[in-house]
């Protein structure tokens, strides 16, 4: 099944809210079409006090029928939350990336990776991935949940 967003995608170019599911852990999920909604679920995400990984998807990336074969899927966005000093953003969609920070503060010499958490599993995340504050990873994932677009808030790069 191919996906057809032209009648969705209003929210970015006429007047209609795209719905967006933010999605963390095991079964997590909350709709979002709004910045408030979209802080909520964050909030709710990073007040488990373990790092996770949050991802902020159009409904078809969820639909029990998706098949990453069946064609292109629309852009998404996946953040970490809930640790006090490092996030990612990693963008899902065309051209891909990390997201750098450029006034971040350099990777601690000798620090361990972060894991967050992946709908029960760990996902690591170092210098080459964790390259942003918290307050950015937030910043960018509004711009996203307010235009459907890649986040030009920061700079981009490849996992290196």
């Amino acid at each position: 099944m191919v996906f057809d967003r032209s009648a969705s995608t209003g929210n970015r170019e006429g007047n209609r809210a795209l719905t967006y599911i933010v999605a963390w852990g095991r079964g997590n999920r909350r709709p979002s079409s709004t910045v408030a909604e979209l802080d909520a679920a964050l909030d709710e995400a990073a007040a488990s006090n373990v790092p996770q990984v949050v991802g902020i998807y159009p409904p078809e990336y969820l639909a029990g029928d998706a098949s990453p074969w069946d064609g292109p899927l629309p852009p998404a966005l996946q953040i970490g939350v809930g640790h006090p000093d490092r996030s990612f953003v990693l963008w899902l969609g065309p051209e891909g990336g990390v997201e750098v920070e450029a006034g971040a503060p350099p990777w601690p010499s000798g620090a361990p990776d972060i894991a967050f958490g992946y709908g029960g599993d760990a996902v690591f995340a170092g210098p080459a991935r964790a390259r942003v504050t918290p307050a950015t990873a937030r910043q960018a994932a509004r711009e996203f949940v307010r235009t459907g677009q890649r986040p030009t808030c920061v700079q981009w790069a490849s996992e290196q």
